[in-house]
């Protein structure tokens, strides 16, 4: 059980960190707000990262798989 809070004109509430944590949330997080009849839903948006900021998490270089050689084409292959 939480309250609610006044936070300047409207009105504010804590999510708890182990909500946060099993939800993926953080400071800055976009969440759907949804009002069903008499009941609030609260939803993290999903979106899709990018390969940026995926390759933001790689150690090192920009994107580590540059470096792999395949050697000479052989067949038909596409390059």
């Amino acid at each position: 059980m939480i309250k609610v809070h006044k936070w300047g004109n409207s009105l504010a509430i804590r999510i708890p960190s182990q909500f946060a944590k099993k939800l993926g949330l953080q400071n800055g997080s976009p969440i759907e707000l949804e009002l069903l009849d008499d009941q609030m839903v609260i939803k993290p948006v999903r979106t899709t990262p990018s390969l940026d900021a995926l390759l933001s998490h790689a150690k090192g270089r920009k994107n580590p798989h540059l470096d792999y050689d395949f050697g000479v084409a052989t067949g038909k292959e596409l390059i």
